[in-house]
């Protein structure tokens, strides 16, 4: 359960992140989970996931889904070192394998960019990353990337690293918040009050809490402006740790998950996703799992396949 403390530092961080979105650029989850970037160099750069208490479970490891939005931004800032200040970009593919240690701690992922993919109509971009608690490694990952052009009206501003300033934001005044903020500070009420022992606050606030099925396990989010990228679709990395979190509830013999590969489709937007994760394995040591997102209309959105060890 969250101590009265921990919701004080939380509702605070949730305004804090409002105001740093104000500022084209990030996306808000980043800007919730407070993702900086120690170092960046020509190819390769450092960023960190803080250990906070909006970040944890109720056993104090970092929430999957928070990772998993660490991960596919160290991926892709590697990425951004190489093209246009302010560029959009979109992710393809990407793959994680995990070493079992606990995601505990501060995390922070080392990525490199390896150059692009040569005749295709489309150049990707091809990144790693390792991600670290403390000196352990908890992932190694791999992802490709490519450029797009913005949807119309949209401004993209350049990433916190990429800017001249370092003035920091300060926490939003609830009277000073429009529509779409009032609407993240709704769903931080309503997550901090119904966060308990089985589930934290991040699990509330993005609404990853699947439910089991015969075959697996079923998650419905209802998308809101705190799932949402620069262009305002769900964020690649949080689509990655929803549907990551709805695999391992479909696996409830095998909780390490062992490693996932993930390929977008098409962006999530709409009113809900629907994430549904099916077993195609079930064995002793190892289970598989299949998992699709679709967007509320039925158009697919992500495709992936994980493996689970008992």
């Amino acid at each position: 359960m969250e101590f009265p403390t921990d919701a004080s530092t939380i509702r605070r961080q949730v305004l804090l992140a409002l105001a740093a979105n104000r500022s084209p650029g990030f996306h808000y989850p980043g800007h919730l989970l407070g993702c900086i970037w120690p170092r960046v160099g020509e190819s390769d750069l450092e960023e960190t996931l803080p250990d906070t208490p909006h970040a944890r479970n109720v056993d104090g490891t970092i929430n999957l889904t928070a990772f998993s939005v660490l991960l596919d931004t160290a991926l892709a800032t590697a990425s951004r070192l190489k093209v246009a200040l302010g560029a959009r970009q979109a992710t393809v593919h990407l793959h994680a394998q995990f070493t079992g240690v606990p995601l505990r701690g501060e995390l922070r992922a080392h990525a490199h960019m390896n150059g692009r993919t040569a005749s295709a109509a489309i150049p990707q971009s091809l990144t790693d990353a390792t991600v670290y608690a403390g000196s352990d490694a908890v992932c190694r990952a791999s992802a490709t990337f490519v450029v797009l052009p913005p949807p119309t009206g949209a401004h993209l501003g350049p990433l916190p690293w990429q800017r001249q300033s370092g003035e920091l934001a300060s926490p939003l005044n609830q009277q000073e918040l429009d529509s779409d903020e009032r609407m993240i500070m709704k769903a931080c009420k309503s997550a901090l009050k119904r966060a308990d022992q089985q589930h934290a606050f991040i699990e509330h606030f993005w609404g990853a809490i699947p439910v089991s099925t015969s075959a697996g396990a079923r998650c419905t989010i209802r998308i809101g402006p705190h799932h949402g990228n620069r262009v305002g679709h769900v964020q690649g990395g949080l689509l990655l740790g929803l549907a990551a979190v709805t695999a391992r509830a479909a696996a409830p013999r095998h909780p390490q998950l062992s490693a996932i590969a993930a390929w977008y489709i098409s962006p999530g937007q709409g009113r809900a996703l629907k994430i549904t994760s099916k077993r195609f394995h079930d064995g002793r040591s190892f289970a598989a799992v299949r998992t699709e997102i679709r967007n509320a209309d039925g158009s697919r959105v992500l495709e992936v396949v994980s493996h689970h060890a008992a």
